[in-house]
């Protein structure tokens, strides 16, 4: 009987970790944003792994980033190819670290990012949104008049990109939105979208091209 689940559930390092410690034959395959990868065991170690466009321990690392998905575990599996010849604790190790590495560049790129953001006259706060309303990061300087909640947020963004969808048009690089005597500009970034909050009196069109440059000049660096 094959393993289903979640990876917000179990954890791909448990799981990893699990298959290897019971000296497992076994297929793992992992379903996240309608991409799958696949890591294979044989006797317990990590012998093939692929995640498009990688392949063998690139793809374990870039699988190890994936915090959410479908995934399956299917025994007496035996793998098309072997790609990995390390141990699979060391393995583990080694995708721990760069994973850390990862996550340490990522906060200091956002730190950066903010940090050009609040230079703009009239920003009083910034938050990192995902599509599902999490709050990856923002400010310490979020206002107390703040009438825009980022689980909102996400939801205005889906919604303006459905109806964008509907009228055969691309997706909207931003939206501008007032509420109370705020005025709130979500912008994309990467897989993910700017939350800004401003003084109302402040106009879209004339921090837009300022906004756009910092996040040029973050994605450059």
């Amino acid at each position: 009987m094959a393993l289903i689940g979640n990876l917000k559930e179990i954890k791909l390092p448990s799981l990893i970790q699990l298959n290897c410690m019971e000296r497992n034959n076994a297929k793992l395959t992992i379903e996240h944003g309608g991409k799958f990868g696949f890591i294979y065991f044989e006797n317990g170690q990590v012998t093939h792994a692929e995640f498009d466009p990688f392949i063998g321990e690139d793809a374990v690392y870039r699988l190890l980033e994936l915090f959410e998905g479908k995934f399956k575990v299917e025994n007496d599996v035996r793998p098309p190819a072997k790609t990995i010849q390390t141990n699979w604790s060391n393995l583990l190790l080694a995708g721990m670290h760069k994973l850390d590495h990862r996550q340490d560049k990522l906060e200091n790129r956002y730190f950066k990012l903010f940090e050009r953001i609040l230079t703009i006259k009239g920003v009083l706060a910034v938050s990192l949104v995902n599509k599902s309303g999490v709050c990856l990061d923002r400010t310490s300087a979020i206002t107390k008049q703040n009438t825009i909640k980022e689980s909102n947020s996400a939801f205005i963004m889906l919604q303006a990109e459905n109806m964008s969808k509907l009228l055969g048009r691309n997706r909207p690089g931003y939206l501008s939105i007032l509420s109370g005597d705020q005025r709130y500009l979500l912008v994309n970034f990467n897989e993910h979208f700017i939350m800004i909050q401003m003084e109302k009196k402040i106009k879209s069109d004339s921090v837009l091209p300022l906004i756009r440059q910092a996040i040029g000049e973050v994605n450059r660096g």
